[in-house]
């Protein structure tokens, strides 16, 4: 090369190299998982009304067709359907005194007197005398 010292040339390049170096072990590291924060159940102060609005109408709307399932799934069930559901249940949940006393408090004390006849009373969640843990479990025993 004319005219170009290649001592102050390697240098140049050799300097630039650390450099390079130097920008690598001192760039911070950033995280490529993006924060999610949790979405709150109920609406947060300073939301809308309207928006409270919708969430309730929603809510409604879930209940309703929580309950037509229900009703939809219980009109197939027979008397001893339930009964065997109750036993399991009450096995399960290991109630005091077994099954008898699940099924009174449902009102179904009297489904072993026609144990092939379907069921026409209210929804699981309508029935007062079961807990909700009860409910639940029933439910899910049912396939609901």
């Amino acid at each position: 090369m004319v005219g170009v010292d290649k001592k102050k040339l390697s240098d140049i390049l050799k300097k630039a190299a650390e450099k390079k170096e130097e920008v690598k072990k001192t760039k911070p590291t950033v995280s490529t998982k993006p924060k999610v924060s949790a979405i709150p159940k109920t609406p947060a102060k300073g939301v809308s009304s309207s928006a409270k609005a919708s969430l309730e109408e929603y809510k409604k709307t879930k209940k309703v067709d929580t309950s037509a399932k229900q009703a939809e799934v219980l009109k197939t069930k027979t008397h001893q359907d339930l009964i065997n559901a109750v036993y399991k249940v009450a096995d399960e949940l290991k109630v005091e005194g077994g099954p008898w006393p699940m099924l009174r408090a449902a009102g179904w004390g009297n489904f072993t007197d026609d144990r092939g006849k379907l069921y026409k009373g209210p929804i699981i969640d309508d029935l007062e005398g079961l807990t909700d843990e009860q409910k639940t479990a029933l439910k899910k025993q049912l396939g609901i």
